[in-house]
């Protein structure tokens, strides 16, 4: 075979065509990926126009929402909205206000003034819209370097401040510069582009309904600048004979420090207008066609009328995470401003030198469009980044791919043995010439389909890119398997400060694993047969359940782990093993998936039989939640019998008939309850202890040891959502003080598997 003989000229093709390719707008590369013009357009408006992955994952998500066709153009309004000091009164007061007199019109938004009123364009007008908003600001030039002067008026039917005249016609400004630019320009331009785009693509620019032409004599959108007095409501639709307890509310609120502002560019879903906006609190699988999944982090749309006239619990929802219409059960959720479920299209700064309240990229909830508090680190930052402030680069929802990997990765980026790279230039300086070439380092990119473990020698200059990577002074974990130098043979020097630690006393509080109501929701008439006999219907459901007395009545309240239950505290208790933690007590709530879960665990940590269970019945959950009594657990004998290592001569701090009389204990109670168990406990024994509960136990067997206070409801409500299965929380006491500290082991992770159904296959 004749070899090949060397060209002298290269052909610079390849090169030429990556160098002069032309850049492509997230439109035009969604419409290359197959997507139709109009549900592009929609995607990328409903997302803030953040990039074609978040639109995408958006589209995907909405495959099943019936208004996905319809030109139904979103609502778009102009908020100036406070930050730094004044906001966090603000938020003050609307936590006391709801705690104190419930619900009032004022809760529905986020703290602000209105400049322009709800207005609609098309979904093609997005982009421009929120370009136009940097625009005005920069056209107008001063920016406020004073506080805005805020006069208080309260009366019978409205509470609020009223903005100052100089200072009103400042806003207003804005506002008509807004209406003018939008009025003038976009329309137009939007449309010429919008037309090239079509030029080019001719293939994806019809539509067969033709509903979503638009002719050129109706390319307009009607805004209008809000012309009456402008004004931050604080309570308004109020009953009035809770006047007396908002007055004295609103006079503690301080408005000479309102000197930090921004312009915000929200929209929203058209079908909100009518809409109240409830919060996800429990998760729920279908059981028939016309229901709705929950999705903890999901918001719904409901009528408040159908809501309140419903008589068994259900009404009709439309979720915001799919767009899909369904029945639902109203008490797993609850009513959350609505503004929580606009999408953020913009933030300028109108104040000089000062960041935004929105302002970490990290729990930034842009879809949401929630205010967030700020943090001192943050705030440094992003005085030296202001186009993260200005809108050039966001996170998206909670929802997104990318904000759950940051979640999944927070152990990670909390890590003391860690060191976030883009504190300032100093410290960005600092690490590039200590920094090791060859040390992993993990990238978490604003492209959310990069997420990488890399080796580099340089500090990226993108602000959207965290980077992290282990320090030098602190060796790894055993079961850190972020570490090219883990070893699992790994000792502590006798020496050594991890060696010091483990003489400090320690208490690890672990969540039980997924259980079976809650994976498959009613199962018990279909797990049963008519004698009470128990039968499979999942991989994923046990095998076998253990004869109790009040079968099958019993698991209703006591409801068993699924399989993957307990294979989740079986890998947590081998993580506990690998990291060569010691427990020398165990303590568990006698509900039956407490057990399961702190026998699984024990077996990961290759002590099983070394140590008894000992039930605790003040270490149950909070008992508001089971208004019909204390749940018939198993008996110890029926444990034993099931071959469970129970403890039958321990006598529990509470017994269960002590539970009975507090059915309506109070969350304050219900702390105290489990904290005044806990203290007990150490004054029982020596060591470390093993406490196995509930989502709640991590909490409030940790709070009040380590100084907090007890949560409110609502709070405690927020935070259990935080706490998913098999989560490990770690106490430990050093120098006679308790705290938390981070857990020996890293959490586990997975994701949802629905239901196969097979007969699928089969459908034409």
């Amino acid at each position: 075979m004749a070899t090949l003989p060397p060209r002298k000229n290269q052909t610079p093709t390849r090169i030429c065509s990556s160098s002069i390719k032309p850049h492509l707008t997230p439109l035009q590369t969604l419409l290359q990926m197959g997507f139709q013009k109009h549900r592009a357009e929609k995607a990328l408006a409903s997302t803030g126009n953040r990039g074609v992955q978040i639109a995408s994952d958006w589209l995907l998500a909405h495959v099943n929402d019936a208004t996905l066709d319809e030109c139904a153009p979103r609502e778009y309004i102009i908020y100036a909205c406070p930050t730094g000091p004044f906001l966090q009164q603000l938020e003050e007061f609307w936590s006391k206000s709801r705690q104190m007199c419930g619900w009032n019109g004022a809760h529905n938004y986020v703290p602000h003034i209105t400049l322009v009123s709800f207005f609609k364009a098309p979904d093609e007008c997005s982009l421009q819209l929120s370009k136009a908003l940097k625009q005005v600001v920069d056209m107008t030039g001063a920016l406020l370097d004073r506080p805005i002067k805020l006069e208080p008026y309260m009366s019978q039917n409205f509470m609020g401040f009223f903005v100052a005249e100089d200072d009103a016609n400042y806003l207003k400004r804005l506002a008509l510069q807004y209406v003018k630019e939008v009025s003038n320009s976009i329309i137009s331009d939007t449309y010429e582009q919008l037309d090239a785009i079509v030029a080019c693509f001719p293939w994806c620019g019809a539509v067969s309904s033709g509903t979503r032409c638009i002719p050129r004599s109706s390319r307009s959108i009607s805004l209008e600048p809000h012309v009456k007095s402008l004004h931050l409501t604080l309570a308004y639709q109020f009953p009035q004979s809770q006047f007396n307890a908002l007055k004295s509310l609103v006079e503690t609120l301080d408005a000479s420090c309102a000197s930090n502002w921004e312009l915000r560019l929200y929209s929203r879903d058209p079908r909100l207008a009518t809409k109240q906006v409830q919060k996800v609190i429990y998760p729920h699988n279908p059981h028939e066609t016309d229901e709705l999944e929950l999705r903890i982090g999901d918001y719904i749309y409901l009528n408040s009328e159908g809501v309140d006239s419903s008589s068994d619990g259900w009404a009709e929802g439309i979720s915001w995470l799919t767009g899909s219409t369904g029945h639902l059960p109203v008490n797993y959720t609850e009513r959350t401003a609505e503004s929580d479920a606009w999408t953020l299209h913009r933030v300028v700064q109108l104040s000089k030198s000062v960041a935004s309240s929105l302002n970490s990229t990290e729990d930034l909830d842009i879809v949401d469009g929630r205010s967030i508090s700020t943090e001192p680190e943050e705030r440094q930052r992003l005085s030296l980044h202001p186009e993260i402030i200005e809108g050039s680069s966001f996170e998206e929802s909670e929802q997104s791919v990318e904000k759950y990997l940051r979640q999944t990765l927070q152990p990670c980026l909390e890590l003391p043995s860690l060191q976030l790279l883009n504190c300032n230039q100093h410290n960005l300086q600092n690490l590039q010439q200590h920094h090791n070439p060859h040390t992993p380092t993990i990238e978490i990119t604003a492209n959310m389909s990069s997420v990488s473990v890399s080796s580099s020698n340089s500090v990226s200059k993108n602000i959207d890119e965290i980077m992290v990577e282990p320090a030098q002074i602190k060796p790894p974990r055993p079961d850190d398997t972020l570490s090219v130098h883990s070893n699992p043979e790994h000792s502590l020097h006798p020496n050594s400060l991890d060696a010091m630690h483990t003489k400090n006393r320690k208490i690890y509080i672990m969540r039980h694993g997924e259980r079976v109501d809650f994976t498959f929701g009613t199962w018990i008439p279909y797990c049963f047969d008519e004698f009470g006999n128990y039968m499979r219907k999942d991989l994923n459901m046990p095998k076998v359940l253990p004869q109790r007395k009040s079968s099958p009545e019993g698991w209703q309240t006591d409801s068993p782990l699924t399989n993957v239950g307990l294979y989740q505290a079986r890998l947590t208790g081998e993580a506990l093993h690998e990291a060569q933690v010691q427990i020398d007590h165990v303590y568990c709530s006698p509900s039956y998936r407490c057990v399961q879960t702190c026998t699984s665990a024990l077996e990961g940590l290759q002590i099983k039989g070394q140590h008894k269970i000992k039930l605790e019945p003040g270490l149950f959950e909070w008992m508001a939640w089971y208004p019909s009594g204390v749940p018939n657990w198993l008996s110890s004998s029926e444990l034993i019998e099931a071959k469970y290592d129970i403890d039958v001569n321990y006598t529990p701090i509470q017994q269960a008939s002590d539970l009975s009389s507090q059915l309506k204990e109070s969350s304050e109670q219900f702390y105290t309850r489990n904290h005044q168990v806990l203290l007990q406990l150490l004054e029982r024994t020596t060591g470390n202890l093993l406490l196995v509960g509930h989502a709640t136990t991590l909490d409030t067997c940790s709070r009040q040891l380590t100084g907090g206070t007890a949560r409110s409801t609502n709070e405690l409500r927020q935070v259990i959502h935080k706490i998913p299965y098999c989560s490990l929380a770690t106490v430990e006491q050093m120098d006679g003080v308790w705290k938390l500290v981070e857990p020996d082991c890293m959490p586990v992770t997975h994701s949802k598997n629905p239901r196969f159904e097979w007969n699928a296959l089969t459908t034409t």
